[in-house]
């Protein structure tokens, strides 16, 4: 016999979302882009796309940032979109706010115990891995042969690493015994490395 879980699905997401809304809003300066709770489909990822664009254009944030800034988030909410787990994709939340630094991601969904494991070594990795080292990488995981349309060899991260500020924030928390809940956190700005104080 199945459990429900505890908390409903999608009260679970909207949790995290508004943990994470506060925590990134406590700069004065501080903008919500967008946030979203819940499923992502592949209709919401150029909806989300052009909240931000728009912002971005209403700030007249330069080119190379707004740049970046749309890369990493295309790549970020499509994976959310590709690797949501049935109706477990319901506790999927996406967040996007701009501060005095540039802007400010974070996305969550549940996921595999092992998945969630592996991901988060691979962000450890990458937050100790030189830019040049990176993008070597990137170039030879980008022509190996298990790369696919739907992704796969790691790029997604790669991607995230080259575009985004390092180091990026990874974490898990069980949801049971074969699932638990992935958060990713990142920044994008003008500059390759930011202050302590930004993080």
């Amino acid at each position: 016999m199945l459990m429900e879980p505890v908390i409903p699905l999608p009260d679970l997401g909207h949790r995290w979302l508004e943990w994470t809304r506060m925590r990134f809003l406590t700069d004065p300066g501080a903008v919500l882009v967008f946030e979203h709770s819940g499923l992502v489909t592949g209709d919401h990822v150029p909806a989300l796309m052009a909240q931000a664009e728009d912002h971005s254009r209403s700030r007249a944030d330069p080119m190379p940032l707004r740049k970046r800034m749309l890369q990493v988030l295309v790549e970020a909410v499509d994976n959310l979109n590709r690797h949501g787990l049935g109706l477990l994709g319901e506790a999927t939340f996406a967040l996007l706010v701009h501060d005095r630094h540039g802007y400010r991601l974070a996305t969550g969904n549940a996921v595999p115990c092992a998945t969630a494991m592996v991901l988060s070594k691979r962000v450890e990795i990458l937050n100790l891995m030189a830019r040049e080292d990176i993008k070597e990488q990137y170039m030879k995981l980008l022509t190996h042969s298990g790369h696919s349309a739907n992704g796969g060899a790691g790029l997604g991260l790669f991607t995230l690493a080259r575009k985004g500020n390092l180091p990026m924030v990874a974490s898990f928390d069980p949801m049971g015994p074969f699932t638990s809940y992935f958060t990713l956190e990142l920044r994008i700005s003008g500059k390759e490395t930011l202050p302590s104080s930004a993080a």
